[in-house]
């Protein structure tokens, strides 16, 4: 079976788990913080991926990274431990926040720009997508990428919206190479 569909399989049951106990906020902040740490930790990526380091370890160092976590969390954190699967914890909790977001009727939005983002801008964009998605909220993520040079690239569910200076230039250098 493959990584996504164990994954996605592992944050159904954590969700199902979470709206039995009526922690599901709760749980969902713990698995931001838990997605988080691990895509900026590589030394935590890292161990949880290594084979040498028994299981035992890995458990003892999730419960004491996370610690702060809600027992279920934990509870959690302890049967991915059982099961072998620590090394996909950054695939499950990604997966458990996408579950999370549409339950609650949130659309994560990717947004590209060459420099900071005024916040009538991103009220903009936020209606936009809410418009275009029916979605109750918006996350929205913003990065600066001097590569787009002015102008807006935006990502949220199928949808991009590239309408940056750069895909304008990539657009006309293709059709003076056609001419």
């Amino acid at each position: 079976m493959s990584e996504t569909k164990i994954s996605n399989r592992y944050a159904q049951a954590l969700m199902q788990q979470a709206n039995a106990d009526n922690k599901l906020s709760v749980v969902a902040s713990d698995m931001a913080l838990i997605s988080s740490t691990c895509h900026s930790s590589k030394d935590l990526s890292n161990a949880l991926k290594n084979p040498i380091i028994n299981p035992p370890q890995k458990l003892n160092a999730i419960l004491a990274i996370f610690s702060k976590a809600d027992k279920s969390t934990q509870d959690f954190l302890k049967l991915v431990c059982s099961r072998n699967r620590e090394n996909i914890l950054p695939d499950i909790a990604e997966a458990f926040l996408n579950l999370y977001r549409k339950a609650q009727g949130i659309e994560k939005v990717m947004v590209q720009s060459a420099s900071a983002i005024s916040e009538s801008d991103k009220k903009s964009i936020e209606s936009y997508v809410q418009k275009h998605t029916g979605a109750k909220s918006v996350e929205m993520h913003t990065e600066i990428n001097p590569s787009v040079i002015g102008g807006l690239v935006i990502k949220f569910g199928d949808n991009l919206l590239d309408t940056s200076i750069a895909a304008k230039l990539r657009k006309l250098k293709k059709e003076l190479n056609i001419a």
